[in-house]
Formats: structure tokens, C-alpha cells, sequence
């Protein structure tokens, strides 16, 4: 995605073959493909968001143990570093970052976006609001909590946090006439 001028990336996906979420999940993230096929060089991405500190959402966060996006500030909620801090995640795939890592609190403008907590899957969940669609990480992970909020996901730390967050980014999204984008849902109707 870009704004205005700054080529932003909203989370890394799962990751490399052999990388633990690959593991986990039975298939490799798709990202740099995906990124070359649009054209787009990892030395263009001015910014990465993550919605949170999962790694099917920060896999593609290094290269090794250097950040792969070199040019890039990466963008996390201090509540998220603050949960994820002393995790395996946190120390392959957020730790390389350095300097590059930066802590935000609460709501927050970002390269041109609006960073918005949306806490509950995990403690620093955030989402992103664009002029176009509200990006909403694991806010929504089933079509089902569109209509029924308040179903618990198993993965939520918070469940009635997640739930209040669901809520406040349905009624946002209807409000400002903007899709919301999840990261699982599928529309898919096969």
C-alpha cells in the first residue's frame, strides 16, 4: 500500500519454508513473491506495521538476523512489545530489529495512517485505518463476528476486550463507509 509519498507494508505474513509459523501452519509465507510480482523491492518499503507479535503475522519481519525491509521503520504497539518481550517470537523476529523498531502508545498517525488499538486477540493488537478500508488484523478472524461480535476466537487473550474491539471496528468501518480487511477471512464461497 502506499500514502502519499511512503510505500507502507502492514504486516510480514507467515514467513520462510523451515520458519516456526511455516511449521505450524504447513505452508510457507508468500510475501516476496508477492512484493516482486508488484514491482515493489524490499528496499521501497519506507514503513512496516504490525498489527500484533504472532508469527503467521511477523515471518518475514528478518532476513537472517538482519531486518529484511532495510530501509524501513517497523511500527508495534509498546503494550504488544511489552507482551511479546522474553518469547521466542519476540527474540527471532522482533529483537534483529533494533533501531528500525518503533514503540507506539494508543492511537497514532503513521506514515499518512491512523493507528488504532484494537487490543484483545493480544494486549497491543492495533489496526490500521486508511482512507480506503480499515485493516484489522486478527480482530475478525471468521465473517461469523460480523454479525455475532461477541464469538470467542480460541487465540484471544482477552475475550471481552476482543469482543468491545470487534464491536468499535464494525461500527468505524460502517461509520466511515470503509471495507474492513482481516487477515483470515475468506470470502472465498467454493
Amino acid at each position: 500500500m502506499t500514502s502519499d509519498q511512503y510505500a507502507v507494508l502492514v504486516d510480514t505474513g507467515v514467513g520462510p519454508a523451515g520458519g516456526e509459523a511455516a511449521e505450524w501452519l504447513g505452508t510457507a509465507g508468500r510475501l516476496p513473491r508477492l512484493l516482486e510480482a508488484a514491482g515493489v523491492r524490499a528496499d521501497e518499503i519506507d514503513t512496516v506495521i504490525l498489527t500484533h507479535v504472532h508469527l503467521d503475522h511477523a515471518g518475514w519481519n528478518v532476513e537472517g538476523d538482519r531486518p529484511r525491509f532495510g530501509n524501513a521503520e517497523y511500527v508495534v504497539q509498546q503494550a504488544e512489545l511489552d507482551h511479546a518481550r522474553g518469547s521466542t517470537t519476540y527474540r527471532k523476529l522482533i529483537a534483529p530489529l533494533g533501531s528500525q523498531l518503533r514503540a507506539v502508545d494508543g492511537r497514532a498517525s503513521v506514515a499518512g495512517l491512523t493507528l488504532l488499538p484494537t487490543p484483545g486477540h493480544t494486549p497491543g493488537h492495533q489496526s490500521v485505518l486508511t482512507d480506503q478500508a480499515l485493516i484489522a488484523g486478527d480482530v475478525l478472524v471468521h465473517p461469523a463476528q460480523a454479525r455475532w461480535p461477541e464469538l470467542v476466537y480460541v487465540y484471544e487473550q482477552e475475550p471481552a476486550v476482543a469482543t468491545t474491539s470487534r464491536r468499535e471496528v464494525l461500527r468505524l468501518a460502517a461509520e466511515l463507509g470503509v471495507p474492513i480487511a482481516a487477515a483470515h477471512v475468506s470470502c472465498d464461497q467454493r
